[in-house]
């Protein structure tokens, strides 16, 4: 990322640099302050071999969102921050799962207390002494930064952003677990087990302990089922969907074969049934999430819906010491406290008595407040920063 200022005549050093390994290795270059006009044809400055898409990209992100800011020094800081702020939140609400990068040369503004969920990488300087040249996203400790020369004679540093965020896939382990195949031919060879069982034989000397025919009859039933139902071992890994089942892999993996050989009418006909089997195991989900409904499992239902919506939980918290609490507190009690308003009329404020009121008639006038020639002096408004900060607390 870099602020190239003019970048016609920086355009041919910046292709040889795209030829040196540490160069190589991006994704994509973030330019600001190109001062292209529409004089310049697209060809005059086209990389060849930059796209913007990932070599790879963890299962845990949708896809990428990137946007480039340039915030001139004049321009004001509050209604920048404020339509960052807007464009954010809204690809945010429709993109949960997206990776959100915020990149560009924010001058004089930063983005801390207007978007405090976001997370600032560049540690070093981009300008002289100065960083100015930011780089904002959702994840905590996704990039690590290497300044490098300015590009021309550019006034800004190069920044090489580099990963090293850790996929959730090799953080966490794969479990193992044990499941029925309960195929149509497994539930007719255990109808044909309960059929042909004696249940008088069975049950006969529990006909008085109904506890102790219950613990039969249970036993006796999950022991048909070992029996007659095959199961499984299956590793779950951490980044899976629930309904990504087997079934679904070997749906793909045919779709690739069917690639591989250039094979398009297979490919489509492979297509139509991923999107057969996705819909299905999809709705096998939702029935077991309504079933832990019917059952008053809230628990495992909320788990459910976060699944399904994508939903994250926000484990980080605001820090701050007394100071900041003390703010937060002067904020929220500020409607509490009585106004010079209301201490020379206390009976305005006074608890409605417990006896009816009397008819309109019949009420004692009220008696008028002090002419003053000052209006009453209200307790100051918290400036616009705290109100940013109040979404980052939740």
């Amino acid at each position: 990322m870099d602020n190239v200022n003019s970048l016609t005549n920086k355009i041919d050093e910046l292709a040889a640099l795209g030829n040196q390994r540490i160069y190589r290795e991006c994704s994509l270059f973030i330019l600001t302050e190109t001062w292209l006009t529409a004089t310049i044809p697209d060809a005059n400055v086209d990389l060849r071999g930059f796209t913007a898409r990932p070599y790879y990209l963890p299962r845990e992100f949708s896809h990428v969102i990137a946007l480039c800011v340039y915030i001139a020094p004049t321009a004001n800081g509050a209604t920048a921050c404020e339509k960052i702020h807007s464009v954010a939140a809204r690809l945010q609400t429709k993109h949960p799962e997206a990776l959100l990068i915020i990149s560009g040369d924010f001058n004089h503004v930063t983005l801390d207390s207007t978007l405090a969920a976001l997370h600032q990488v560049i540690d070093c300087p981009t300008r002289n002494n100065r960083t100015i040249d930011l780089l904002y996203t959702n994840v905590k400790e996704a990039y690590r930064v290497i300044a490098l020369p300015p590009l021309g004679k550019s006034d800004h540093n190069l920044v090489y952003v580099q990963p090293q965020y850790t996929p959730l896939v090799q953080r966490q382990a794969a479990s193992t677990r044990s499941i029925r195949r309960w195929t149509p031919a497994a539930e007719e060879a255990l109808k044909d087990c309960f059929n042909i069982t004696d249940w008088d034989v069975l049950l006969g000397e529990h006909e008085e302990d109904i506890d102790g025919m219950t613990d039969r009859l249970t036993d006796y039933l999950n022991f048909c089922v070992d029996v007659v139902v095959p199961t499984k071992t299956v590793q779950c890994y951490p980044n899976n969907k629930p309904w990504v089942t087997q079934e679904v892999k070997d749906v793909l993996n045919k779709k690739k074969k069917a690639f591989r050989n250039k094979d398009r009418e297979e490919m489509k006909e492979a297509q139509r049934e991923v999107k057969r089997c996705l819909k299905e195991a999809k709705n096998t989900y939702r029935k077991k999430v309504e079933k832990k409904l019917a059952d008053n499992n809230m628990r495992d239902v909320w788990e459910g819906v976060r699944t399904i919506t994508g939903h994250k939980a926000k484990t980080s918290t605001e820090g701050g010491g007394v100071e900041r609490a003390n703010d937060l507190n002067q904020f929220f009690n500020r409607f509490s406290q009585p106004t010079p308003l209301q201490s020379s009329a206390p009976h305005l404020s006074s608890p409605a008595p417990l006896h009816p009121s009397p008819p309109p008639q019949q009420r004692a006038p009220l008696t008028p407040l002090p002419p003053t020639s000052h209006p009453p002096q209200l307790p100051p408004t918290p400036p616009p920063s705290s109100l940013l900060h109040l979404p980052s607390l939740c």
